[in-house]
Formats: structure tokens, C-alpha cells, sequence
């Protein structure tokens, strides 16, 4: 069913990956940076995390039907998340810490509601993807609701995601390759 359509290499989600590893390098390299270069690089982030999920969709409705409207739907916000720190980043600085939760816990359930179409590339993509997924999901409920480790760990938390989506998406890419 599914090995019926060849996706090739998935250079969106792989260059997603690299700018996501880069920007965790950037965190635990840099730790005293600037707030308010976290919420540029979060905006950016997020918009083209955004535009990585878009640019797939037609692909993805293909492999998993009605519930790649899910991952529409948290692209857009992902989007416009993306756009309104960029260019409110007072606003950012305020509330980053949530805005990092959530962003988090909604790209670990989008990235969960579609992992499914990666056995048929191999059980191995879908296991390490669907691992990657969970730790995704479990560091955006520990910043939700853990405002206090999240203030003294904000930058490990932030980079520990960032590398563990940033590998996930090169793991994707190269699933797709097949």
C-alpha cells in the first residue's frame, strides 16, 4: 500500500533537521546569549517547521489520509506561532518558556499522529522516530509543568530538543529516500 509511492530524499525535512542540530549546538554553546535571540531562532524555527510540514502535506495525505490534517492544521500554528514572536519578540521574552512547551508538545503530537507511514520504510525509521517522538513529548509536558526545573534548565531542555528533533527529521529524511 504505502510502498506504492516513492517519496525520494526529503530535503525539506532534512535541511529542517540541520537547522534544528545547529540551533542546539547555538543553546549549549552559547548559553548566555540573549532571550531575545532565542525568540528569533524560535520564530524561525518554527516557521519553517511550519513550512517543512506544508510543503509535505500532499505527500502525507497520500500515506495517512484524514489525519495529515492534523499536521496541517499545527503547521499553520506553527507558522503563525513562528510569525508572532518574530515580530513581537517583548512578547516572547515574556512567556518563552511556555511558548517552548507548547510548541513542543505540538510538533511531538503532529510528528506522532503521522509516524505511523514510516514502517513501510523500515520498522527501524518507525521505532527510533516513534522513541524520538515520545522524549519529544515528555521534555514539552516536564517544561508545561515543571516551570521551575524548566527556569533552572531552560537552555539543556531547549537543546536536548532541539538535537532530538533536528535527528529526527534527518532520520526522516533518509526514510523517505527509498
Amino acid at each position: 500500500m504505502f510502498n506504492d509511492h516513492r517519496w525520494g530524499f526529503d530535503w525539506t525535512e532534512f535541511i529542517t533537521g540541520v537547522v534544528f542540530l545547529v540551533a542546539a549546538y547555538f543553546v549549549m554553546k552559547q548559553p548566555q546569549a540573549a532571550l531575545l535571540s532565542l525568540v528569533f531562532l524560535f520564530a524561525i524555527a518554527a516557521i519553517i517547521s511550519g513550512i517543512t510540514t506544508l510543503a509535505g502535506y500532499t505527500k502525507l495525505r497520500r500515506e495517512t489520509g484524514l489525519r495529515a490534517n492534523v499536521a496541517l492544521g499545527l503547521a499553520i500554528i506553527d507558522i503563525l506561532v513562528g510569525l508572532l514572536f518574530l515580530f513581537k519578540a517583548p512578547t516572547g521574552i515574556l512567556v518563552l518558556g511556555y511558548v517552548f512547551a507548547f510548541w513542543f508538545l505540538i510538533d511531538s503530537i503532529e510528528r506522532l499522529t503521522v509516524v505511523s507511514h514510516l514502517r513501510f520504510f523500515g520498522t527501524g525509521y518507525f521505532v527510533i522516530s516513534l522513541i524520538l517522538d515520545l522524549l519529544s513529548l515528555a521534555l514539552g509536558v516536564m517544561l508545561l509543568f515543571s516551570p521551575v526545573v524548566a527556569a533552572l534548565t531552560f537552555n539543556v531542555l531547549v537543546a536536548v530538543y532541539f538535537a532530538i528533533f533536528g535527528i529526527n527529521a534527518i532520520l526522516i529524511a533518509f526514510a523517505r529516500r527509498n
